[in-house]
C-alpha cells in the first residue's frame, strides 16, 4: 500500500491548525492557543522595525494606515497569502504602508525567497519570534489593520483562501 504514508501525511496536516509550529519543531496535541494578544483600539506595540536590508522602518506614523503580516515563508498559507496581496489592488495603494515579519527565520533567508517569490513587500525577519509573541502564541499567516491614529482596526488569523478578503478598516 504505498499511499499510505501520503494518506497519514494529508490527514495529520488538515487536523493541525495551518503553520503554527516549525516544520522541525516537535510539539505534542494539547490545546494550541490561537488568540491574539492584542485587541481592536489598542496601539500597535510597534513603533520601529528594522527591514532585511537594516533599513529603519516607522510603524508610528500618523496619518497612515498600515497592514501588518506575521508569516513564514516555509508556510503554504503564508505563501498564498503573499501571492494574493501581490495580486491585488491593495500592494499600489500609496495610503498603506505594508510590512511582512517573517517568524522565526534569517534575513538572508526571507530575502532569497522574496527574491524566488517577485515580492516587493516591505520584509523584516524575527528570527527569535521576539516580535510575533506581541501578537499571538501560534499560529499564521496573521493580518494585523492598523488606522491612521495607529490603533488596530481588526486582527485576523488568515488561512485558507480568500485571506484577502479578510483585509478592512
Amino acid at each position: 500500500m504505498k499511499f499510505a504514508p501520503l494518506i497519514v501525511f494529508s490527514a495529520i496536516t488538515t487536523l493541525l491548525p495551518g503553520c503554527t509550529f516549525l516544520p522541525s519543531q516537535p510539539h505534542d496535541n494539547q490545546a494550541i492557543d490561537m488568540s491574539f494578544l492584542v485587541e481592536p483600539g489598542q496601539l500597535l506595540p510597534l513603533s520601529t522595525l528594522n527591514d532585511i536590508t537594516g533599513k529603519e522602518i516607522a510603524l508610528n506614523t500618523p496619518g497612515r494606515k498600515k497592514l501588518v503580516i506575521l508569516f513564514a515563508t516555509w508556510c503554504p498559507d503564508s505563501q498564498r497569502a503573499m501571492k494574493a496581496l501581490h495580486q491585488s489592488p491593495l500592494i499600489q495603494d500609496s495610503s498603506v504602508d505594508i510590512v511582512a515579519i517573517a517568524r522565526e527565520e534569517q534575513g538572508s533567508e526571507v530575502a532569497s525567497w522574496a527574491a524566488e517569490n517577485k515580492i516587493k513587500t516591505t520584509l523584516v525577519a524575527d528570527t527569535d519570534r521576539s516580535i510575533y509573541r506581541q501578537f499571538a502564541h501560534a499560529g499564521i499567516p496573521r493580518f494585523i489593520m492598523v488606522d491612521e491614529q495607529n490603533r488596530i482596526v481588526d486582527a485576523v488569523l488568515a488561512e485558507g483562501e480568500k485571506q484577502i478578503e479578510q483585509i478592512h478598516w
